[in-house]
């Protein structure tokens, strides 16, 4: 099992740093580094670096960022699965709910594969308005 989390511990790396320095090399040529987190972290970082008068010693290190990333990635499947595990122990509580949930779902998708443009129809089973 060490071996097996080694491996995927590089893999991991790998992709990453590997999309760390697109977003980069995208940046340096005058891209924006994207909306996304990734892209934000590094336009933040490249910020405090030029307010600190480009020395080596501000901002994070890519070691740094690529600790970040693990870090949200891990914190953000923990934080997915819990809510996952919360709706079902809550449906199971609730089967009309649940009942109403089921046949929404198969109203909107039939025996399709949802989407994200069918979930916006979806008025019981919701995703969290932004506003």
């Amino acid at each position: 099992s060490n071996l097996r989390m080694r491996a995927l511990d590089r893999e991991l790396r790998v992709k990453i740093t590997d999309i760390i320095n697109r977003k980069l090399k995208a940046m340096q040529a005058g891209e924006s580094g994207g909306a996304d987190f990734v892209g934000l972290l590094l336009e933040s970082n490249l910020n405090e670096i030029k307010l600190q008068g480009n020395q080596k010693s501000a901002g994070l290190s890519i070691e740094d960022i690529y600790a970040v990333c693990k870090l949200f990635y891990w914190a953000g499947q923990d934080t997915s699965s819990t809510l996952v595990l919360w709706t079902l122990v809550l449906l199971s509580k609730h089967t009309e709910w649940q009942d109403r949930a089921r046949e929404e779902v198969l109203q909107v998708f039939g025996d399709k594969m949802p989407d994200y443009d069918g979930i916006n129809h979806l008025k019981i089973v919701s995703l969290p308005s932004s506003s």
